[in-house]
């Protein structure tokens, strides 16, 4: 039986036989056949590495209770125990931890969860061990070609999050409204919710944080984020600001980051935001996501009905002094049954898209997401190498803008600046 297949990058060409491209306003969808697992080098090394110790230094994932039945089961699979040390939940903490590990040559921990931003800075070091015996052409043919392409193979894909707009239904009820979508719904949404104590719209606008919000507006209204002349590019961010001076989100999220904006929405501080689906467990362990509660609803069509997708990968330590036992965890991660476990394990929606496209696999919030992979156009998020730089610099030059620190037409100059800085050669 045949299943269809994801692949989430805009890509002129796919991995023969594994993918092909759809045209219009959906993902570019193929054709695979069957779930088969393939035996690789490092699987078929499961009895020589059986009991041994590895370490994953991994994200917040490995503060969840039920983070130990994962770790259980791939305990089961591979025969290795598994020891595992959680990461800063703070962005640039993490960073810092991640990058002072590899670069100075700690062993002391075999494989490491990391996202696109890290990735990108790191897949072209050395301080990653490649995973040629890993993701063989087989494994690559179930994973969308762009999370492969994103660590240059070097880095196991562990789930996919998408982009999503989320909405109370409190507030929804409240607008007396039945969906929030058009240009003119969201406005209308924003209106009618937004009195003292409450706003509308909730954005994780810290430094570091807001250039996803900044994108997404630009992938919404229609605009581009290389073009800052482009009309619909400035209209973005034009609304962004006026949603802030109009009172419907507040300028005190310049501080926030995401832990900060789920609290908002949950304790009906703000009624909607932009956030990724991969925050689904925490909705779902506080027993606070439904249509009748906190849900992730149809993407905003602002002009365009576009939003971002990406996802974490573990990568593995060149200094790692347990390399094969690594390559089995590894095998067994990218694996069918690694994947439906760390998804149903963690209600995230996995990155191998036999597992998203099985009839019998589900998460929470699982048809909502199917929807996303259907009706929304999913691109990867345009970012450089030095990918934290760029970051840093549109989150600063964002936050002078709607701080009335800077004029429109400075920050539009800043941000052409920037874009010629750090894509040479896609400014336009």
């Amino acid at each position: 039986m045949k299943k269809r297949v994801l692949s989430i990058l805009l890509c002129a060409s796919m991995t023969a036989g594994s993918l092909a491209g759809c045209a219009g306003k959906t993902n570019e969808i193929g054709e695979t056949t069957g779930k088969e697992e393939h035996v690789t080098e490092a699987s078929s090394a499961k009895g020589e590495t059986s009991g041994a110790q590895i370490t994953l230094f991994c994200d917040d994932a490995a503060t969840q209770e039920n983070f130990q039945d994962y770790v259980e089961a791939a305990e089961r699979a591979t025969g290795l125990k598994i020891e595992v040390l959680a990461m800063p939940t703070n962005t640039d903490d993490r960073t810092a931890k991640v990058m002072t590990i590899l670069s100075s040559g700690d062993d002391t921990v075999d494989i490491l969860s990391v996202d696109q931003e890290m990735i990108l800075s790191l897949s072209g070091t050395n301080y990653l061990e490649p995973l040629n015996d890993v993701l063989t052409p087989e494994v690559k043919a179930v994973y969308p070609e762009s999370f492969i392409e994103m660590s240059d193979g070097k880095g196991v894909p562990m789930f996919m999050e998408i982009f999503c707009f989320w909405l109370n239904s409190k507030y929804v009820k409240e607008a007396g409204m039945e969906s929030v979508k058009t240009s003119e719904e969201f406005t209308k949404f924003l209106k009618a919710v937004s009195k003292e104590g409450v706003y509308g719209y909730g954005g994780g606008w810290e430094q570091t944080y807001v250039w996803n919000d900044i994108g997404e507006f630009v992938n919404l209204f229609g605009g581009d984020m290389y073009d800052w002349s482009n009309e619909n590019t400035q209209a973005a961010v034009k609304f962004m600001k006026e949603m802030v001076d109009q009172g419907y989100t507040p300028l005190s999220q310049l501080a926030d980051q995401y832990t900060e904006l789920n609290q908002r929405i949950m304790d009906g501080s703000s009624a909607s935001m932009l956030n990724y689906s991969s925050f689904m467990p925490t909705y779902d362990a506080a027993g606070r996501y439904g249509e009748d509660d906190i849900y992730i609803a149809p993407m905003l069509n602002l002009g365009q009905e576009k939003t971002y997708a990406n996802g974490w990968q573990y990568v593995l330590n060149a200094a790692s002094p347990n390399k094969e036992a690594a390559k089995v965890f590894l095998s067994w991660a990218a694996s069918l049954e690694g994947q439906e476990t760390y998804g149903r394990t963690f209600s995230r929606l996995p990155a191998r898209t036999d597992v998203v496209d099985d009839p019998d696999f589900t998460v929470p919030g699982m048809e909502q997401l199917k929807s996303y992979l259907k009706t929304t156009t999913l691109v990867p998020r345009p970012l450089p190498v030095n990918s934290m730089e760029y970051i840093n610099d549109v989150g600063a030059l964002f936050q002078k803008y709607v701080s009335d620190e800077l004029s429109f037409d400075d920050y539009i100059a800043g941000m052409q600046k920037c874009i010629k800085t750090y894509f040479p050669d896609k400014a336009k």
